[in-house]
């Protein structure tokens, strides 16, 4: 069945039903299917033939509201039954589960009456398993089987988390997030945005994140202290820069590593690697991920090491600023000047002297050079099949290189935990999906500092 989508403020739905006595309301619902979907159904009592039903709902924060309407049987008149299933397995049709809705019905007649059920609200849950859930400040973590001790970790972090980036990016901390924990890959892959075949057979998702819903999904495991607390700050940044806000890749999960609480020493490593080789990529080239797995580990380090130098060096107030200026519409280079009086290329050159770099050197235009023929690096897949039975063991599917990109080696991170990248924002759909960011692994040994961190204090 077709599903249509207008803005909010096209329906007032305090609007008072117009000739409710022909029509009784005997119940209504809404019914997760998750990952197929969800069953809404409403039985009414009307002398009255009627005309058409239709569910009106709202999506998280998604801004808009949607409809579509019910099939009716009315053989049985004066009662009426309607339902509808509504995908949402589909990509462009796709809400993650933990998302609350608000929905209501509007019942129209033979004469053209209208009546307005009252609005309800609903968590559209993952219907494969019986959720559990600990709830502490505005975190909620969802799990199910034996691992609430975990779950109450996850929460505590995750608490830990928003009173650090609340000030650094000057977002809302107040407004309820919802963390699904999921046990193996095995249940997690099933609840992701759905991805190519290839990406599936080759990537691990540890976690992903939807700003406009504030969910985040979680992949149990020794890293998803990290992985909860960086995905979580993504919301935190898209709330602070809001819907006209574009937010460049190395600012986003440069802010996103730095509120990872569990972080690893491994990007620092490929930072040093890069500075040494020459490899530093220019800020304001890093809109996406490079290719090539070490520069994109490089990358993290960048965006990293950026961010600590600009609250380091200006304070937590003025980031925050700086996520209000983009919120404005503006473009990177421009909210820099304004909040700090300076451009990309000036601070470009700030941060790199802050480190020990060289500063960086537009490259002249001129013809290019033939390239000399190099292997093309192959790469492997290295699994550790999860233990569904036991969600502390540990979880890895990594994609390394075999081959080093060049004569010079990059580092090799052993036992780091959080080894993961953020890949970029799936687009909103037609159906208007949200943001989503997804953590995978890409060949870093998890481990538990967090854990040995919080034991030592």
């Amino acid at each position: 069945m077709a599903m249509c989508a207008f803005s909010i403020g096209a329906f007032n739905t305090s609007a008072s039903a117009q000739s409710a006595s022909t029509v009784t309301v005997i119940s209504s619902s809404v019914e997760s299917q998750f990952p197929d979907g969800m069953t809404f159904k409403l039985d009414v009592e009307s002398e009255l033939r009627i005309d058409d039903v239709r569910v009106i709902f709202e999506i998280g924060d998604r801004g808009s509201m949607q409809y579509a309407y019910l099939e009716l049987d009315q053989t049985n008149r004066p009662l009426v039954n309607g339902e509808l299933f509504r995908r949402t397995n589909s990509r462009d049709r796709y809400i993650p589960p933990g998302t609350m809705l608000k929905y209501w019905f509007e019942i129209t007649t033979e004469n053209g009456s209208t009546t307005l059920t009252e609005a309800e609200h609903f968590r559209f849950d993952d219907a494969r398993f019986v959720w559990d859930e600990v709830t502490l400040g505005a975190v909620t973590i969802l799990y199910h089987g034996p691992v609430r001790t975990r779950a109450e970790r996850l929460a505590e972090a995750a608490v830990e988390s928003l009173g650090i980036m609340g000030p650094v990016t000057g977002a809302d901390i107040e407004t309820p997030i919802v963390m699904t924990l999921y046990n193996n890959n095995a249940e997690m892959i099933e609840a992701v945005v759905s991805r190519s075949l290839a990406s599936s057979r080759e990537l691990i998702t540890e976690g992903q994140a939807f700003d406009a819903e504030s969910v985040v999904l979680v992949l149990a495991g020794r890293s998803d202290i990290g992985t909860a607390t960086h995905e979580m700050t993504h919301i935190l940044v898209a709330r602070a820069a809001g819907t006209s806000g574009a937010v460049p890749l190395w600012l986003n999960e440069g802010l996103a590593e730095f509120g990872n609480l569990d972080k690893t020493v491994s990007y620092e490593r490929f930072l040093e690697w890069a500075e040494g080789t020459d490899r530093l990529i220019p800020l304001k080239s890093l809109r996406s991920f490079p290719g090539d797995p070490n520069l994109t580990l490089v990358a993290y380090g960048q965006g990293r090491s950026a961010v600590k130098f600009m609250i380091d060096e200006y304070g937590e107030a003025k980031m925050a600023e700086l996520l209000t200026t983009l919120g404005t519409g503006v473009g990177i280079d421009t909210a820099l000047d304004t909040v700090y009086g300076f451009g990309i290329d000036g601070l470009e050159n700030l941060w790199r002297d802050s480190i020990g770099a060289d500063p960086y050197v537009e490259a002249t235009p001129g013809p290019s050079p033939t390239p000399a023929a190099e292997p093309t690096p192959t790469y492997k897949l290295l699994t550790a099949p999860p233990q569904s039975s036991n969600p502390d063991s540990e979880t890895n599917d990594d994609v390394i290189p075999t081959q080093p990109p060049d004569p010079t080696p990059a580092p090799v991170a052993e036992n780091e935990s959080s080894g993961g990248f953020c890949s970029s924002p799936v687009e909103g759909s037609v159906d208007g999906t949200s943001s989503a960011w997804l953590l995978i692994v890409v060949g870093l040994a998890a481990g538990g500092r967090y854990r040995a961190h919080k034991s030592r204090n």
